[in-house]
């Protein structure tokens, strides 16, 4: 009985290390593979790609009030839940879980890009947000968050490196200077780093709808 304990204590302790591991470093990397691993789908000059597209595309366009045109540009990338293949639940076609998303949108002449990255727990790890809506002045702003579970790891605010007022052609080019760096986030940013919590998760909602609703 006391070897029951002692092992069920170490697999407590383990899993509570193997948690703590999941540090801003270690989410720069999961970050960088992601992106790597994106890269190997999306097709090259030649329309080839390295491994088959596995993702859900969603294109929404709409004529807002007050705003005009509105076009959304969402695309969620998944992996397969391990699936023994020795078990007798087994399956060809497993479940999913999501992994990355990106969105890209507008309201009229603001645009806004965001990404979402997850763990297989269904607990987003990082954001990156180009947001107008920080404050009054309507320019962009990068906002990084960095998360732990439910533990904000790192919080990081760039503003647009432009005059007030000035014309923005598209985010593309822009470049940023730091405004802010912690492990908190201070008052001036947290409704839109809250919105941005929020969408993270409508984005796991969203996702499970899809994927509970598709052919397989």
């Amino acid at each position: 009985m006391k070897k029951i304990f002692v092992a069920i204590a170490f697999l407590a302790l383990s899993a509570q290390l193997t948690e703590a591991q999941n540090t801003v470093e270690s989410i720069r990397k999961e970050y960088q593979d992601v992106h790597e691993w994106i890269g190997h789908m999306m097709p090259n000059d030649e329309g080839m790609t390295g491994m088959p597209p596995e993702y859900f595309d969603l294109h929404v366009v709409q004529n807002l009030p007050a705003t005009g045109p509105h076009r959304e540009d969402i695309r969620m990338f998944y992996n397969d839940v391990e699936n023994d293949e020795e078990s007798e639940d087994w399956t060809p076609y497993p479940d999913h879980w999501l992994r990355f998303v990106t969105a890209k949108y507008n309201f009229a002449a603001r645009e806004f890009y965001e990404e979402y990255l997850y763990d297989n727990k269904g607990q987003v790890m990082f954001i990156y947000a180009i947001s107008p809506d920080v404050g009054d002045n309507v320019l962009p702003y990068e906002l990084r968050m960095w998360f732990n579970g439910k533990k904000l790891l790192r919080f990081t605010a760039k503003k647009a490196d432009l005059a007030e007022g000035e014309y923005i052609d598209g985010l593309a080019n822009l470049k940023y200077k730091e405004e802010y760096s912690g492990a908190n986030i201070p008052e001036f940013y947290e409704r839109e780093a809250g919105r941005c919590q929020q969408r993270a998760q409508r984005f796991l909602e969203m996702f499970k709808g899809i994927d509970k609703n598709t052919y397989l």
